[in-house]
């Protein structure tokens, strides 16, 4: 699966992925195209991720780091590494389709220098599991119509080579380091291409507590990137934070309309709803407390 002048590198940051990495490199190995590609693991986990992909995928190139990676940290690795002239994002905890690969070359054919695709949901059984997942992804579930979107995350992305020497790399030292990627070249009136048929399934957090706290931490990052990103004005920080509850209300909007618009789903949202308006309050205080620190 590997070879000297790959034309796709595919890019996993991992950090205490040992139950889901497994799959998601199965997921790699039975991909239905005759093209070499290789596969670059940047770990930083201490529950022996890195031992079990070494002892089961020894074809992977993996680094590990002693020091935890925030996922943009781990991807600027990778791409450091890389030697394919696409460069392929999937998480750790994520499955591809068998036709992931052939899909990703196929949109790539086009001029569009970012495209990304879909993400389902791997747990279908788990009710905490559909709540975070609508809160993370109801603008990319499968059946979401093809077209230009202004953000694609990393879980399921990919990019020419090219787009990182002219844009430079991932912000370190956060979440949301993709989205903030994506502001940058937005600003140069670049969109994203989104590509259904580019589909993988995403394992959710399933763990009540580990849940809220994730949303909370996730909200704060994205308040406190897009204040710099965006470079809000003192005035316009202390309006975020003294307006800060319209953020839920414009959230759990958005999750419902997509939702009605695109019933792949909806009677999963409908029964998750209870748990998945505690998720949104959650990230909602997080983006408040991210606004809050930065007046």
């Amino acid at each position: 699966m590997v070879m000297e002048k790959p034309k796709i590198s595919v890019i996993i940051a991992s950090y205490n992925s040992s139950k889901t990495i497994e799959g998601c490199l199965k997921s790699l190995e039975e991909q239905t195209t005759e093209l070499e590609f290789e596969i670059i693991v940047v770990d930083s986990s201490n529950d022996g991720t890195g031992e079990l992909v070494e002892r089961k995928f020894p074809y992977v190139k993996i680094y590990q780091s002693q020091e935890r990676r925030f996922p943009g940290d781990a991807r600027n690795i990778g791409i450091s590494l890389a030697k394919g002239k696409i460069i392929a994002f999937i998480d750790a905890d994520c499955r591809a389709e068998k036709n992931w690969i052939k899909e990703i070359l196929r949109a790539h054919e086009s001029p569009h220098p970012v495209i990304g695709g879909a993400i389902a949901n791997a747990d279908p059984k788990s009710y905490i599991g559909w709540a975070a997942y609508f809160c993370e992804f109801s603008n990319w579930m499968p059946g979401v119509q093809h077209g230009w979107l202004d953000d694609i995350p990393a879980a399921n992305i990919s990019y020419k080579r090219e787009i990182f020497d002219l844009y430079g790399r991932f912000i370190e030292g956060t979440y949301c380091s993709d989205t903030e990627f994506h502001w940058r070249l937005g600003k140069d009136g670049h969109r994203l291409l989104f590509v259904p048929s580019i589909l993988v399934s995403h394992s959710c957090i399933d763990k009540l507590e580990r849940f809220l706290r994730h949303e909370v931490f996730h909200g704060k990052c994205f308040a406190k990137v897009r204040v710099h990103a965006q470079d809000f004005s003192r005035g316009k920080r202390l309006a975020y934070v003294l307006f800060s509850p319209l953020i839920f209300i414009r959230l759990f909007l958005k999750a419902g309309l997509n939702n009605i618009n695109n019933r792949v789903y909806f009677s999963n949202f409908l029964r998750s709803l209870p748990l998945l308006t505690l998720g949104i309050i959650c990230w909602s205080f997080g983006e408040f407390l991210g606004y809050l620190s930065e007046v």
